[in-house]
């Protein structure tokens, strides 16, 4: 599992140790770190839809980043990252499962962590 920081947490509220710690407490689940995890995806609101030019190479270089870790699912806190990063993996040809961070933790839990 790679973590995709979420903007506004990580750089306006500075929430960035404790989604890996979740996420480290999952019986099993490996954390691999993504180069520039906390840049932008490009999804910002809706940026890929205003400037998809821009964006789509922004999100190239997310998913070069993602593909580095070798991850099968890439976990993110906020939903249009979620949107993007699917978009991305679709694109990009890359067979990774994109998931909400409380997905996650509740798969985990209602599997007996």
């Amino acid at each position: 599992v790679t973590y995709q920081d979420a903007c506004h947490l990580a750089h306006g509220q500075g929430v960035r140790a404790q989604p890996r710690e979740l996420l480290r407490a999952i019986p099993g689940l490996e954390l691999v770190e993504m180069r520039d995890s906390d840049r932008c995806g490009c999804s910002a609101g809706i940026y890929n839809f205003t400037n998809p030019d821009v964006s789509g190479k922004v999100l190239a270089e997310k998913m070069a980043n993602v593909q580095a870790t070798g991850a099968e699912m890439i976990v993110a806190a906020n939903p249009g990252c979620l949107l993007q990063l699917q978009a991305g993996c679709q694109r990009h040809g890359y067979p990774a499962e994109v998931a909400h961070v409380v997905d996650l933790l509740d798969q985990a839990y209602t599997a007996g962590m």
